[in-house]
This record gives structure tokens, sequence and C-alpha cells, in this order.
């Protein structure tokens, strides 16, 4: 892996996703390296190299983010909207948890999503802090499948618990299932699992997502499926009522709230 420390010019950048106001990325790159992740195909950031090969460090992003708050922006802050503020890194950098301090000294809402959980770490800032939120990422359940589809990413039995953790503090916290990719976590037996490990873990909201199709995501999704022999489907409107037939089903049997985040 290649680490840049580079200094930013701002920390909180307007946000256009539904509920979030400003948002918040203390890297660039990832070092999860998710085969499906699309934000190489958004940010256009190391075009040509791997993903996750390559990782930036915005070393002075906690001063530049109490200076903007110094003006007081209202809204909602999201933690984590193209980069996962809790990857490998920030056990050593403690950017994400830096902001969060600055974000409560504030008072202001936040909305943290990752794949990690480093994320309870924190839980001594965000089990008393009634503006926060913390949604984590799973769409694949299969601990082995997921080490070779998210390969610095923790296995999902670990992220579960997290959120067990999450909600034994009181944490508002929500299962992210995304990317539902058809042909690799689709079927409905993993989505079944998926729902109930949800309900066990003590969680009553899953937002779900079909996987965005970028160019660049979905060559790299192919391939890593293809050495796994594992065909990628279409997520087209049929398939997209299926899913969300059985998650509906699933949901309403285990009392968890269902929203979709397309």
């Amino acid at each position: 892996m290649t680490l840049r420390e580079v200094l930013c010019k701002t920390a909180a950048s307007r946000s256009g996703l539904p509920g979030l106001d400003w948002a918040l990325n203390p890297y660039r790159g990832c070092g999860h390296a998710c085969s499906y992740c699309y934000a190489q195909d958004v940010t256009r950031f190391e075009m040509g190299r791997p993903w996750g090969e390559t990782i930036e460090v915005k070393t002075n992003f906690v001063q530049m983010l109490a200076r903007q708050l110094e003006r007081r922006p209202e809204g909602t802050f999201g933690l984590g909207t193209v980069t996962d503020p809790y990857q490998p890194l920030e056990k050593d950098y403690r950017l994400s948890r830096g902001s969060l301090l600055e974000l409560k000294r504030m008072g202001s809402p936040v909305s943290v999503l990752t794949k990690s959980d480093l994320v309870v770490r924190d839980l001594d800032l965000l089990s008393s802090w009634r503006g926060a939120e913390v949604g984590i990422s799973i769409g694949i359940v299969d601990d082995g499948l997921a080490r070779a589809l998210e390969p610095g990413a923790p296995v999902p039995t670990r992220r579960f618990e997290a959120l067990r953790h999450l909600s034994s503090e009181g944490i508002d916290a929500y299962v992210m299932a995304a990317p539902i990719v058809p042909g690799i976590c689709d079927s409905e037996e993993s989505l079944k699992t998926l729902v109930r490990r949800t309900a066990d873990a003590g969680v009553r909201r899953i937002m779900w997502d079909k996987f965005n199709p970028k160019p660049i995501a979905q060559g790299r999704l192919r391939l890593a499926a293809s050495r796994l022999s594992i065909d990628v489907g279409e997520s087209n409107p049929s398939w997209i009522e299926a899913v969300s037939s059985v998650l509906r089903r699933e949901c309403e049997q285990n009392h968890v709230e269902l929203i979709d985040a397309f």
C-alpha cells in the first residue's frame, strides 16, 4: 500500500445525499479494497491503479473542521460518504474520532457509515449523543465470501457484533444492506440470514441498495467473481422486486423497518 499524508483546504463539503447536508471524508481511497466499490468511478482517484492500493490521509482534517464549525453551519454531517471513516488507518490517525469530538462539542447531528467494527472504539462519544446515528454496511453475510470480495474489511460476523454493541448502548444504529449483488448475495437464504442477524443484534432498521454498475467497479467485481466461478447478474426491475419481496417479508416477521435507498 502507498500512503500519502496531505493537507486539505476544507473538511466539510456540501452534500447532495438524502438526509445529509455536509460530507466529511478524512481519507481518500480505502484500505477495505471492496471489489464492488464505485468510489473510484465517482472521485476519479488514482485512476488506472488498483483500488485500495493508495490512500491519502488528510492530516489537518480535524483542525480544518474545527474552523468551519466556528461558523456554526446548520444541518447533518455525514461521516464517510466516499471513503470509509473507520478503515484500518483510522486506528493510528484517529481523524474520524477527532471529527466526532468536534461535532459533538458543537452539538451537530452526525450520520456515520462504515464497514468496520472499529467504530465501537468511539462508543464513549456516540452513546450519549442524541444527534448521532451509525450505519454499518453488510451486504454479504458469509465470512468466506466477504474475505474474497472485501479483502481489507472486517468480516460480517465482527460487524454484526459491533451492531450488537451499538444497539445495547442505545445508539441509533442501522444496517446498510449494500450492495445486494445479483448472483452473489441475493439468494433467499442469504437475505433471510441478513435480516435475522440484524434483528438478533437488536437493530430495527435496514436500508438496502442494489449494486451500482459503474464501469470501473463492474469490471473489478466481475474479475473478482470470475476467480470464484461466480457469474454476476443484472439488477433489472423484476430482480429488484424479487429481492424487495423477500426483504419485506422477512423484515415484517422480525419487526425490522425496511428502507429502499434508491
